[in-house]
Formats: structure tokens, sequence, C-alpha cells
């Protein structure tokens, strides 16, 4: 970790590999089962796309909103999609939709399958570590 303000900085060991299963989906339950849906929620396969040159899989997730009026208003039906990428173990991209509201989406681009530069890694010229966790450089 740097940290900027102090010219320091930290290092630390992880002493687990990272997690090989991937995570479990929205609406699991404690159990591993997917929890049952209800009358107002509707979940819908999407099938798969590529993303950025990686296959995800989507699903849709719809809450019904009844409308307060039905003679005078429309139900409001409110989205959420995912596309997940079992390869990257993450969503490349997230889809929210409320009529009310608008859409707001976000998505993982320029994904580049290849080592990162290992100066991105390197700690900058001028850092040292702080002693008993309070000593700042260049004391």
């Amino acid at each position: 970790m740097i940290i900027p303000e102090t010219n320091t900085f930290w290092t630390t060991t992880v002493n687990h590999p990272p997690a090989t299963v991937p995570p479990a989906f929205r609406f699991a339950s404690a159990d591993g089962e997917r929890a049952p849906q209800n009358e107002f929620t509707k979940e819908e396969d999407l099938g798969t796309q590529e993303i950025d040159g990686v296959q995800a899989h989507g699903v849709r997730y719809s809450q019904t909103i009844p409308a307060e009026n039905p003679a005078e208003e429309k139900d409001v039906v409110v989205a959420d999609e995912y596309w997940y990428s079992a390869d990257l173990r993450i969503n490349l991209m997230i889809v929210h939709s409320d009529p009310r509201k608008g859409t707001v989406s976000a998505t993982v681009s320029n994904i580049k399958r290849a080592e990162p530069d290992s100066s991105f890694f390197e700690v900058p010229e001028g850092y040292s570590t702080p002693r008993n966790g309070t000593q700042k450089a260049n004391q």
C-alpha cells in the first residue's frame, strides 16, 4: 500500500491462495440452492455474449411494482442485468433500469489478458517503510 501523504509504503504477504470457486449468485440461499422466486420478481436467462473479447453469461432480474392506481397508472418494472464471466470470475457488465430514474450501467472494458507491466508494482523513489508504524519518511 502506497501512502503519498507521508511518502511511506507497506507490504504484506497473503498467507492463502485466492479462492478458486466463483462467488454464489445474487439470490442464493445459505444451503447453496437458489432462493424461490416470488410474485414480484422474475429471473430471465439472457444467454451468452462476448464483452470485450470475453464470454459472459447474462441474467436479468425484474421486479414489478404494482401501480397505486391501476386505472390511471402502469406497473413499474425495475430490472437488473448481470453479465458474469466464469473465466475471469467477475461481472463484466451490470445494468440497472428504472423507468422512474433512468438506466445506469457499469462495464469492464479494455481487458488485457497479459502480465501487467512490473513497474506498476514498484515503490516510487523516495518512499520508505514507517518504523513502529509512526515514523515518516525523509526525517
